[in-house]
């Protein structure tokens, strides 16, 4: 039992071994240390524990028990003879009552997640300590403009921690002329919060940038004014979506549409695009008089680039220096709007025509820059979410129901989600596979240890109700599944399996001497009581102290934590109650099959099949004559033998 516990532990762990991506990188010390600490436990225990346990037996053999130790002997023995042989009886004598419960249980815990009750969250994200605030105004705004914002938003800030009643700020920083996107220009500046820890304050990010925004007025002239807050976990927005199509204006404003949808939702803020518009452009295009003399784009853009940028001419050396002649516009006309009207641009051989006269000329809004998806133009839209008030994968799911259906199809754009929601369903599909891999390592374990393909499955039978109760310990804590979560679902499930496996060799060890079934399984949980019971509160008393903890650190670990506790805990109820009324079915079942007879007589079946064998034999010694079996002859019984040409 002690080896096959080991073992079952090492499958519950061994294939989140393979993850790969974030999650892999990030919480695989958690499978091998466990694989590690579970190898070397059952050295100890076969190798070390002995010794320990002699010396131990030896000095206090000859001393009596004190009276603390026979008091709580007393107590917990008349606890097992009692009480809790009285709900295990019940439990096995209304076995059918008992399993209902138990799959009524599963079914709301299961209902409870897919109900939205409980969220999902990709990995929890405890507020980082930097506050990042980004001010764009229009494009050729002074830079004194972006100067006296920042300075307006260093005293709102100052404002905003006084209202917190707490000290949040450990410094500030402004920058002008580029912001933490990377644009630059007089017309952008950002500032810089590095805050205190948040095990050190109990504002949060999000409710200290709400403060603060409430109380920063936009002045004339600004773009936009972004906040964002720095988080700690794996990099990847809680909300990222990307659009691709073939024009740059279509998709800004189907970004813009979507920008416009997701203020609409609580608790997302931070919404931003990576496509920000630029300075004011003039576009030209050929009009009918220009297409008619012959002209194109090309040659027009060549004309127009010469003039303005210079048309290289010669180039020669002056005392070991290369120097270009450029030929282009004066100065004062190149920034003229009036001298780019009356451009002369030659046309054919020998005449020439206004610019005015062969091209229309308009104004229009630029980009920064351009991005591309797969040979398309791309635009993403990133936001944060706040935790505590929203479910990220709730929101994915409401946009792709109920938004980017309708934006894609208006603006005639594709979009896909990336960031947390791209790895998490590549996680997500990894762990599909690890799971089914896990169980059937640990059913081959058990099977070797019982020498049985059947009971495995009694022992397994657990796992499910194990589980339930990791569920409900999410939903009382009001506490989000994460990717830990389901990796103390694996622990869970070796732990559960221990537990299992003694009460069960018990039960199969009392069959064999003789022992009824209900009585067997009635004992067998009394035997197990101590056993689970010492596993059990030993495994949740070591953990629980992290589940109280405040630090930054502790709070990935909570929902492990979590799952493992109240997993345990509703999983050693489960052990104790369901798995004997579980055995005691399992085996009337077994008894019911077995006392199914066949109508024929058990020497027909025999007989017949001897008589096939004598007849191949027969066949294969005899290849002139072949032998058939009669039909039974109905008044003696007898089988009569006949041949077949």
């Amino acid at each position: 039992p002690v080896t096959a516990a080991s073992l079952t532990t090492i499958c519950a762990f061994l294939p989140l071994l393979t993850l790969d991506g974030i999650s892999g990188t990030i919480l695989l010390p958690i499978p091998l240390i466990v694989i590690c600490v579970v190898i070397a436990s059952l050295i100890e225990c076969f190798i070390v524990l002995p010794g320990h346990l002699r010396h131990s037996l030896e000095g206090t053999a000859a001393h009596k028990a004190s009276r603390l130790r026979r008091r709580f002997d007393v107590s917990f023995n008349n606890f097992r003879e009692v009480h809790f042989r009285k709900c295990l009886e019940w439990s096995v004598n209304n076995r059918r009552m008992t399993i209902s419960l138990a799959f009524a249980s599963l079914i709301l815990g299961i209902g409870l997640l897919l109900g939205g009750r409980i969220g999902f969250s990709f990995f929890p994200q405890p507020d980082g300590t930097t506050i990042t605030a980004d001010a764009r105004f229009v494009a050729g705004s002074p830079i004194d403009r972006i100067e006296d914002f920042l300075a307006e938003a260093k005293r709102t800030l100052l404002e905003a921690e006084a209202e917190t009643g707490e000290q949040i700020i450990n410094l500030v920083l402004t920058k002008v002329g580029k912001d933490s996107r990377g644009p630059k220009g007089s017309h952008v500046g950002h500032l810089v919060v590095e805050v205190l820890p948040p095990d050190k304050r109990v504002t949060s990010n999000a409710e200290f940038i709400r403060i603060w925004r409430s109380k920063i007025a936009s002045p004339a002239g600004m773009e936009s004014f972004l906040i964002t807050s720095s988080i700690v976990g794996p990099a990847g927005s809680a909300i990222e979506v990307q659009l691709t199509g073939n024009d740059p204006l279509t998709l800004k404003n189907a970004a813009m549409q979507f920008q416009q949808a997701l203020s609409e939702y609580p608790g997302v803020f931070g919404i931003r695009d990576d496509t920000t518009f630029g300075k004011e452009q003039l576009i030209y295009e050929l009009s009918p008089t220009g297409k008619a003399i012959g002209l194109n784009g090309q040659s027009l853009g060549a004309q127009l680039r010469s003039a303005f940028q210079g048309e290289l001419v010669q180039i020669f050396q002056d005392q070991g220096d290369e120097i270009e002649v450029r030929v282009r516009l004066d100065q004062s006309e190149s920034s003229s709007l009036r001298a780019l009207e009356s451009l002369p641009i030659v046309v054919g051989e020998n005449d020439s025509a206004t610019l005015a006269d062969v091209a229309t000329l308009s104004y229009q809004r630029g980009f920064d820059s351009l991005r591309h998806s797969n040979g398309l133009l791309g635009v993403t839209v990133v936001a944060d979410v706040d935790r505590s008030i929203a479910n990220a994968n709730q929101v994915r799911a409401s946009l792709d129901r109920n938004v980017m259906p309708q934006i894609a199809q208006q603006y005639d754009v594709k979009y896909e989600f990336g960031g947390e929601a791209k790895d998490q369903g590549s996680q997500l599909s990894d762990l599909a596979v690890a799971l089914p891999l896990s169980l059937l390592l640990i059913y081959i374990v058990v099977a070797w240890a019982f020498s049985s393909y059947a009971w495995p499955i009694a022992v397994m039978c657990v796992i499910p109700f194990g589980l339930a109760g990791a569920l409900f310990g999410h939903w009382l804590l009001n506490v989000d599944l994460t990717m830990l979560s389901i990796f103390g679902f694996f622990g869970v499930s070796g732990i559960v399996i221990n537990d299992s496996i003694i009460l069960v060799m018990c039960f199969k060890e009392l069959r064999e001497n003789g022992v009824k079934v209900r009585q067997a399984a009635i004992d067998a949980g009394l035997r197990s009581l101590r056993a689970v019971l010492l596993t059990s509160i030993t495994t949740v008393v070591g953990v629980m102290p992290l589940l109280f903890e405040q630090a930054t650190q502790a709070q990935f670990l909570k929902p492990l934590i979590i799952s493992l506790a109240f997993g345990l805990i509703f999983g050693t109820l489960i052990v104790l109650f369901l798995l004997p009324a579980f055995l005691v079915s399992i085996e009337n079942m077994a008894m019911q099959m077995a006392s199914i007879h066949s109508r024929f007589p058990k020497t027909f079946v025999a007989s017949r099949l001897a008589q096939l064998i004598t007849a191949g034999v027969s066949r294969v010694n005899t290849s002139t004559s072949r032998f058939v079996m009669a039909p039974k002859n109905k008044q003696n019984g007898k089988m009569s033998q006949g041949s077949e040409p």
